[in-house]
């Protein structure tokens, strides 16, 4: 994958261009390169020994990717976006999502929240953190932005996060984000700090549950059992917003 990125790259590097690379790891099956295991030889979980292996062969590789980028002389004029697609999988992989509660398939943080890093130096101020909720659905939106010097569309799901990452505003990017996975069996809303998620675990049934994020990352307390006045508005408040989010998809 990193020879054939690179390539492209050497031939692309006059014109604008879009590459979508996207590694398996450190994805099962779990299998690492020879001289990355033994790089690990110290550890001696032989799995964790392995996956550290696949993570650091990632590492290299896309640090390759990044040196293609500076070697042609187009690094400050691209826009790099990095990320998972999920949380890590913890029985599967001996992936860890602490301090977040749940894995990969789970609406909980540890299924949801993600590494998410954006790369356009001389445009984003390096190495700075950006606590806001993003989603990987502004990746397409933020892109357009910076290709296109008029306004985008309006039919369009995510949000173009340049004057966020730049910033040029400090507003939150999304009021409120929205989750339904399969038949509606997990479902979540999250505005501001609170969250409203639906995630039963593997041949469970579930109800709704009711959390703040700010105070609660780790989604341990269920404010749905609250008699706080506060948190029943809330929780009556984020159902109905759900709701009317939901009633404009498809239906189940």
């Amino acid at each position: 994958f990193t020879r054939e990125a690179v390539d492209f790259i050497d031939r692309n590097r006059d014109r604008p261009f879009f590459l979508y690379l996207a590694y398996n790891a450190v994805h099962s099956p779990m299998q690492g390169a020879e001289r990355y295991v033994e790089r690990f030889r110290h550890i001696e979980d032989p799995q964790r020994r392995v996956f550290a292996a696949m993570l650091s062969n990632l590492d290299d590789s896309v640090g390759h990717v990044m040196q293609s980028l500076d070697r042609n002389g187009i690094g400050d004029n691209t826009l790099v976006f990095f990320l998972s697609d999920n949380g890590g999988p913890t029985r599967e992989l001996t992936s860890s999502n602490k301090p977040f509660r749940g894995e990969k398939g789970s609406l909980y943080e540890g299924g949801i929240r993600i590494p998410f890093i954006a790369s356009w130096p001389g445009t984003f101020p390096q190495g700075t953190e950006y606590h806001q909720p993003v989603v990987s659905l502004d990746i397409y939106t933020t892109a357009l932005a910076a290709a296109v010097d008029e306004p985008l569309p309006n039919n369009i799901d995510g949000v173009d996060l340049l004057p966020y990452l730049s910033g040029d505003t400090n507003e939150p990017p999304h009021p409120t984000l929205y989750w339904r996975q399969g038949n509606g069996q997990k479902m979540a809303i999250r505005s501001g700090d609170w969250k409203l998620v639906k995630s039963p675990g593997w041949n469970q049934q579930g109800g709704w549950e009711l959390f703040n994020l700010k105070d609660d990352p780790g989604e341990t307390t269920d404010l749905t059992k609250s008699t706080k006045a506060s948190d029943i508005t809330k929780f009556n408040e984020l159902l109905t917003k759900f709701k009317e989010l939901n009633q404009q998809m498809q239906p189940l």
